[in-house]
């Protein structure tokens, strides 16, 4: 049985149960672009892999990762749950202009 967590905004204690749990996960976009029949005739798929392969060779495991799929896990408070629901990325509030 795990004991009591804290927060990762606050860092207020959250007693098992009490919390919420907020799970992100960043994939490449599944969707394929659009290619015609004559498009997919005239890739060269072999050389295309070489050159992946290649390229992958300079990267970091967290950087391939990164690439395809990572999953993020956040243990909340009920306070901080609230203003994450309210704004989950974070972003500026935009007033307009002249309006109260």
């Amino acid at each position: 049985m795990k004991g009591v967590q804290s927060c990762e905004i606050c860092r207020r204690p959250v007693p098992p149960g009490a919390g919420y749990v907020v799970r992100i996960d960043v994939f490449a976009d599944p969707e394929l672009p659009a290619l015609s029949q004559q498009e997919i005739d005239a890739a060269d798929l072999d050389r295309t892999l070489v050159e992946l392969i290649e390229e992958m060779k300079h990267l970091s495991a967290d950087e391939l990762q990164d690439g395809v799929h990572r999953r993020f896990e956040y243990r909340l408070c009920p306070v901080c749950q609230k203003k994450f629901l309210a704004n989950p990325l974070g972003m500026p509030r935009v007033m307009p202009v002249g309006e109260n």
